[in-house]
């Protein structure tokens, strides 16, 4: 490489590197708790936006998935936006009780958002919406229709 070449690539090198540095993504302003359930549940994806406010964090998956979290870092409410959540999301973040009953009607790949406080859990399917109360199991419909556990 010729002299000329080098003195026209440093000074290009340095303002990459100034650049790069100066530079603050999304990603990097959400808290560490909350990026590893984004990592383990949605690999490769970026942050569209995020916020916090006194009840917690809202997350817009790229091209994905809205989340919220409590100030503790639980998720509170995770929803596809129209797509189907990974099925080993679903997996890890229900109740047994409710992973089952929804494995048992061939339905644990069907869910398109779920939200939980500490009373219940409430799933969006395609076409219903199934709720799960903690203290007792009960898992119900909208019509009203109650399944025993």
């Amino acid at each position: 490489m010729k002299r000329h070449e080098k003195l026209i690539l440093i000074p290009l090198l340095f303002f990459l590197m100034i650049v790069g540095a100066c530079s603050n993504s999304v990603w990097d302003e959400v808290p560490s708790a909350i990026t590893s359930f984004i990592e383990q549940y949605y690999p490769g994806s970026g942050v569209k936006s995020y916020s916090q406010n006194s009840d917690g964090y809202k997350v817009k998956i790229t091209n994905g998935a809205s989340l919220a979290f409590d100030t503790e870092y639980s998720w509170t409410f995770i929803d596809g936006n129209g797509v189907r959540l990974p099925e080993v999301l679903v997996y890890n973040q229900l109740p047994p009780a409710l992973y089952n009953y929804l494995q048992g009607i061939e339905q644990q790949a069907d869910v398109y958002a779920m939200n939980r406080d500490a009373t219940y859990y409430k799933l969006t399917m395609h076409d219903t919406i199934i709720v799960y109360e903690i203290a007792t199991g009960k898992i119900s419909y909208p019509d009203g229709k109650t399944v025993s556990e």
